[in-house]
């Protein structure tokens, strides 16, 4: 009876050891589809900074209104657009309002936007 729960025992650990190795070859084929899948999404990946730099006035008044607003700043209008220098390598505008507050807008090319307020002149 031993010797039988002995050789179960074995065959049960021998089973186990295929599973694995299947679940590894399983795993490598989900990580190369993710990986191809990132490639493809770099590839097809929208440059903001480009697209912001490519509107009209009147729309890239609308994307920095937008922004702004998206910060909780008020603002009723942006009434003048300009851009500046890149600030530490990041494309950057100033946003002017009706109101007369003026607002640093730095855009990453992933479209994440960063607003600085800053008090008129």
């Amino acid at each position: 009876m031993r010797v039988f729960l002995i050789g179960l025992a074995t065959l049960s650990l021998a089973g186990c050891g295929g599973g694995a190795s299947q679940e590894n070859s399983a795993g490598a084929a989900n990580n190369a589809a993710l990986a191809r899948n990132a490639m493809d999404n770099a590839a097809n990946a929208i440059d903001h900074v480009a697209a912001i730099e490519n509107l009209s006035e009147t729309q890239q008044q609308a994307v920095f209104l937008r922004a702004i607003r998206d910060a909780d700043i008020s603002c009723r209008d942006v009434t003048k657009v300009e851009r500046l220098e890149p600030e530490g390598g990041v494309p950057t505008w100033r946003a002017q309002c009706d109101q007369g507050d003026a607002h640093l807008i730095m855009v990453q090319p992933d479209g994440n936007a960063q607003v600085m307020s800053r008090p008129t002149r």
